[in-house]
C-alpha cells in the first residue's frame, strides 16, 4: 500500500511540474533567445537520457542475455509500426487529394 502511495504521489509531482513548466513556456513563448536556449538544452538533455539509458541495459544482466529473443520482438514491432505510419499516410493523401472527389 505504501509503494502505491509513493508512486501516486510522485505521478501528482510529475503532472504538477509539467503543468507549471507549460504555463512558464506560455508566458515567456515571445523572448526568442530563451527559446534558443531551450532548445539547444532540450536535445542536450534528450542525448544524455538515451546515453544513461543505454548504459543501464548494457550493466543488466538479464537485458543483455535475452536480447536476442526480445530485440527480434522489439524490431519485428518497430518494422510494422513504421509499415503502418506509411499506409496511414498514403491513405491520408489519397483521401484529401486536391481536385478529388468529395
Amino acid at each position: 500500500m505504501a509503494l502505491t502511495y509513493y508512486f501516486m504521489q510522485l505521478m501528482f509531482t510529475v503532472l504538477i511540474l509539467l503543468i507549471i513548466s507549460a504555463i512558464a513556456g506560455y508566458l515567456l513563448r515571445n523572448f526568442t533567445s530563451l527559446q534558443k536556449v531551450l532548445n539547444r538544452s532540450t536535445t542536450i538533455t534528450i542525448v544524455l537520457l538515451l546515453f544513461i539509458f543505454g548504459m543501464s541495459i548494457g550493466s543488466n544482466e538479464s537485458i543483455l542475455s535475452n536480447l536476442h529473443k526480445d530485440g527480434a520482438k522489439a524490431g519485428v514491432i518497430a518494422v510494422l509500426g513504421i509499415l503502418g505510419s506509411v499506409a496511414a499516410t498514403a491513405c491520408f493523401r489519397l483521401m484529401n487529394k486536391k481536385g478529388g472527389a468529395k
